[in-house]
């Protein structure tokens, strides 16, 4: 399970205010430049915003991310803290949740954890979807167990959201028996969720159960769909499983090409696997040849898509 910083994903949850004493709806220039990548007019848009009403949060929370980003400007992180505390001070809990994740930060020039607990647990209690995920791995973290009940109601405010990562977090734990009971069938449900969602870990966890047939009926046919789908986004582990699937032709028809192309891939990250290498030993030179090529183009492809 990983942590999440506000992102992008912002300008989901930003909903950028109407001005005070806004009478009727406007267009809203400073958001609708962000949303279309015109990082430069929404800086100045939203610095117009504020120019006109200073109790605009909304507007300096955008130029906080715009900062913390470098989206048309240099990065300055330094700014970005001070854009997200004006806001956070007047009651926008994107920002408050924003100034948690940069107190955090080395590179804000203004750590403070303590501060940062604080921030995460308001904008949490406002029901903020990603700050209830970010205390969830804290509150998990502790190892007590008060702290993980506690980590469970707030990992299903942000599953409510849609926050893949939350879901998957509740599939381990249901997995586990940790805060809640032990069930391989919640597991499998929430599993499910989470890679519908987009959760790639969870897709590799989801395709485990069903070819495994825990929680949900065995179903490989359905799990190297998955396998291939977490293989394409560049999982390790969805690669290795998938290289086996091709080996031995279960759930997918067999091509020892694939395998040896998908065990190099996946080998490139890291993963080794002897029973693989022997395979791809086996292959005359013009298979290795080809299967070498095939990962090769798929490496660069991860590489040229990576986040």
């Amino acid at each position: 399970m990983k942590g999440i910083r506000c992102s992008v994903v912002l300008g989901a949850l930003l909903g950028l205010a109407l001005p005070a004493g806004a009478a009727q709806p406007f267009e809203d220039l400073a958001y609708g430049a962000y949303q279309a990548g015109h990082y430069r007019r929404a800086q100045t848009e939203a610095l117009k915003r504020v120019e006109a009403d200073h109790n605009d949060a909304a507007a300096m929370t955008l130029l906080g991310e715009i900062y913390r980003q470098g989206l048309g400007v240099a990065p300055d992180q330094k700014a970005a803290t001070e854009w997200y505390e004006r806001a956070d001070a007047r009651g926008d809990i994107n920002a408050s949740f924003a100034l948690a994740t940069e107190l955090l930060d080395e590179n804000s020039g203004r750590r403070d954890p303590a501060r940062a607990g604080q921030l995460l647990e308001k904008a949490a209690a406002a029901g903020h979807p990603l700050a209830n995920y970010n205390l969830a791995l804290a509150l998990l973290a502790t190892g007590q167990e008060a702290d993980d009940k506690r980590a469970i109601t707030c990992l299903k405010i942000a599953a409510k959201a849609e926050v893949g990562d939350a879901m998957h977090a509740l599939g381990i734990l249901a997995k586990q028996g940790r805060g809640l009971p032990q069930s391989d069938e919640v597991a499998a449900g929430w599993m499910k969720k989470a890679a519908t969602a987009g959760s790639v870990p969870a897709e590799v966890e989801y395709a485990i159960m069903l070819f495994n047939g825990i929680g949900v009926p065995k179903d490989e046919v359905a799990a190297g769909k998955l396998f291939l789908r977490a293989a394409h986004q560049g999982n390790a582990i969805a690669q290795n499983r998938l290289a086996k699937l091709y080996q031995f032709g279960l759930g997918i028809p067999p091509d020892t090409i694939e395998a040896a192309a998908w065990h190099l891939t996946a080998r490139a990250q890291g993963l080794n696997d002897a029973a693989l290498d022997e395979l791809f030993d086996r292959l005359n030179p013009e298979q290795k040849t080809r299967a070498a090529r095939m990962a090769a183009s798929r490496i660069s492809t991860f590489v040229l898509t990576a986040p």
